[in-house]
């Protein structure tokens, strides 16, 4: 066989393996009642009172409330789910009735189609209307607690604590509103004055913290799209192009294998856009010895994914960028070696700090190198304190930035804390310096 012909069949090869199946994600009803049993048994008594997004983001695909959709399943607005923990974890699920037109705009909720409501997996489900009298009968019970969200909500791009730091700042104006969790829990006391209003956030943040075996699956084909996505935009590179396009170009791949949307918002930086870590604009045109500095992901399954790569537009690095880029590089790839379950946050970051030393960076930070949890958002909940764990994600990403050098540069992979080890979800795109330069314009230069 003519040896191209050999070489040929072991790419397509290659393609054929590495393809990821254009499919959204749906999970069986078995998983949420598995994570509202896993719930029951962490919180042991009393009821858990939970509620849906009540509003549309406008202009984008429709996402449940985060913590609702993790018990649930369920994308229907208006929403609200009662467990009676101490009746086996019994859950009843609370929806509005609809109109004729509001079924013919939107579709019909799960209270108005039996078909789907019978593949649900709750024990009733009942007009929202009857909340009310549900909660008023819990009182009967005696010393019962009401387990109900009382931190702030987190989003597929936001942080609990970050939604706390933007209400505060409402706060200084004098005129900001009140977060709907303080407003539902003073409602509620006020209304059943007999039930103990407690806090499910802790709990829920713990078991969300562990990913389930569906999960983990999820995020490794998560992985493979966000590693095929953003390689595209690194061959799609050109001096004379604009950030956006690069953006364009990763956003397909997401788009056309079945994400729902973007994790966050694409990071495209080059040259002075460096600077600002969580640059957005993208709009910047493409510069000869600029550097680029890209960091996406793709939400799948209500899982995000959180990689970043950094290359020169021009195809070549500078001296000084190959010298920060191959200490970052040692870094990143030291830290993912040690991980493994009863390793802390704190032994990663010494690690870094002793690559950044012997590479001449003794004064940066490590940054990123402790690792930040990824799930549903992509600033994931969890207590960082703890040491890792088999199930926990996370995004390694150290950073050496130094912006009057207009030099960032920052790799960043999802991975996987195993029972011996890491595995790097984000494994196909490629972070060694001749394969990342191998990719640089490659598509421009087959056109």
């Amino acid at each position: 066989m003519n040896k191209w012909v050999t070489v040929l069949m072991v790419v397509l090869c290659l393609m054929v393996a590495t393809a990821v199946v254009a499919q959204s994600v749906t999970y069986p009803a078995e998983e949420f009642a598995a994570r509202r049993a896993a719930l029951c048994d962490s919180v042991g008594e009393g009821y858990v009172l939970m509620f849906g997004a009540s509003n549309r983001q406008p202009g984008l695909r429709f996402r449940q409330d985060n913590d609702f959709y993790y018990l649930t399943g369920v994308e229907d607005l208006n929403a609200a789910l009662v467990i009676d923990v101490q009746r086996d974890c019994r859950a009843i699920l609370f929806l509005p009735s609809q109109g004729k037109g509001e079924i013919k705009m939107g579709g019909a909720n799960l209270l108005e189609d039996s078909e789907r409501a019978d593949q649900a997996g709750f024990a009733r489900i009942v007009e929202l209307a009857r909340l009310h009298e549900m909660l008023a009968y819990s009182q009967t019970r005696q010393a019962s607690s009401l387990w109900l969200r009382l931190q702030e909500p987190d989003f597929v791009d936001q942080h609990r604590r970050e939604t706390r730091g933007y209400l505060a700042r409402e706060f200084a104006t004098g005129f900001g509103q009140p977060s709907v969790n303080a407003y539902r829990a003073s409602l509620l006391a006020d209304r059943f004055p007999s039930i103990a209003v407690k806090d499910v956030t802790p709990h829920l943040d713990a078991l969300r913290m562990i990913k389930t075996a569906r999960e983990i699956e999820v995020l490794r084909r998560n992985g493979r799209i966000g590693a095929q996505a953003i390689q595209r935009s690194i061959e799609a590179t050109a001096p004379g192009k604009y950030e956006y396009e690069l953006a364009a170009e990763a956003a397909y791949i997401v788009r056309k294998s079945g994400c729902e949307g973007d994790g966050y918002a694409p990071i495209v930086a080059s040259g002075p856009n460096l600077a600002a870590w969580h640059y957005e604009r993208n709009d910047r045109k493409l510069e000869e010895g600029d550097l680029i500095v890209m960091d996406y992901g793709g939400s799948l399954g209500y899982l995000t994914i959180d990689i970043t790569r950094t290359w020169p537009a021009s195809g070549t690095f500078s001296d000084r960028e190959l010298e920060v880029y191959r200490c970052v590089l040692e870094a990143q790839k030291a830290v993912i070696a040690a991980i493994r379950p009863g390793v802390t946050r704190e032994e990663t970051r010494a690690i870094c700090s002793e690559i950044f030393a012997k590479h001449g960076f003794g004064d940066h930070r490590p940054f990123g190198c402790g690792g930040h949890f990824v799930g549903m958002s992509v600033h994931d909940v969890g207590d960082e304190k703890e040491p890792f764990a088999p199930g926990m994600v996370l995004a390694i990403e150290p950073i050496i930035a130094i912006d009057d050098e207009q030099i960032h540069v920052r790799i960043e992979d999802t991975v996987l804390v195993t029972d011996d080890g890491a595995e790097v979800l984000s494994a196909d795109l490629p972070k060694e310096i001749e394969e990342v330069l191998a990719l640089v314009g490659r598509s421009v230069a087959a056109d």
